[in-house]
């Protein structure tokens, strides 16, 4: 809705979603303060998202991280929805399909240009890793990029079978971390690691109240809520397939080439 609001009001949106939902619970004067703008368009701003006041405004950013603080179960409708089984799923695809490219919308131009940047740059290791489930988002970019660039890695036991990768970290690498709620204590070991050996940190999450995206020197948040009980990895899959599509743009033709000699080294498993 930015685009539909004041300048002023903009003002305290762009506020709001640096620090979300945080710099929205404080008091309607604080906001207004971090966003140099008046009080009273604190409450307009409050009332243009369709809200009586910003009473009503903090109570429903209180009650969303509730929602995001609990789990499926929590989660698991009781309802019978109407409509068959092909009816369902394709009325909450096209629901997921544009919360997911309104989440990619919000993510500022200078967040892509450095992650894109980072990912093609050949003079520079990148090491990929995730959470119990966001693991498979950052396999899906890794097992990309590992055809378009050398110096990837993915690993799975940063405190185990992987130990090693994290102790060698320096100030040449990018470390690729993605942290969905709920936001894991080994997500936060591991950026502190990483910042302590100097490495690059892109942060891949669901929110910008995620605990590591202080120490991230990129942040990408794409949404992952969803009606069901799961959280939706929509778009964060969206995310790392325009990623990979910048990135062989950025590299060009050393992508290319490298893209044939792994598809010649592999002909022999395809079949015609």
């Amino acid at each position: 809705m930015l685009a539909s609001l004041s300048r002023a009001e903009r003002q305290v949106g762009r506020v709001l979603l640096s620090d979300y939902p945080s710099a929205g619970l404080s008091t309607a004067a604080g906001l207004a303060q971090q966003a140099r703008v008046s009080p009273p368009t604190v409450l307009r701003f409050a009332q243009s998202l369709g809200f009586t006041g910003f009473p009503e405004l903090q109570k429903a950013l209180r009650e969303e991280l509730t929602r995001q603080s609990t789990g499926p179960l929590v989660r698991l409708r009781t309802e019978v929805e109407t409509g068959s089984a092909r009816e369902v799923a394709l009325r909450h695809s096209r629901t997921q399909a544009d919360r997911s490219v309104e989440s990619l919308a919000r993510i500022p131009e200078a967040s892509y240009e450095s992650a894109v940047g980072l990912l093609a740059d050949p003079t520079r290791r990148i090491v990929l890793v995730g959470g119990r489930f966001s693991y498979l988002v950052a396999f899906h970019l890794g097992l990309h990029l590992e055809q378009l660039r050398p110096g990837v890695r993915m690993i799975s036991d940063p405190q185990g079978k992987d130990l090693g990768t994290i102790v060698d970290l320096n100030h040449r690498d990018v470390v690729v971390l993605f942290d969905f709620h709920r936001y894991q204590r080994s997500a936060e070991e591991l950026a502190e690691a990483a910042k302590r050996r100097g490495a690059t940190l892109i942060l891949v999450t669901d929110s910008l109240a995620c605990p590591v995206a202080p120490r991230a020197d990129v942040v990408l948040d794409v949404t992952s809520v969803t009606e069901h009980a799961f959280q939706s990895m929509t778009a964060a899959f969206m995310l790392t397939e325009q990623l990979l599509h910048l990135v062989v743009e950025r590299i060009g033709e050393p992508a290319h080439t490298r893209l044939a000699l792994w598809d010649r080294s592999r002909a022999e498993e395809f079949q015609e």
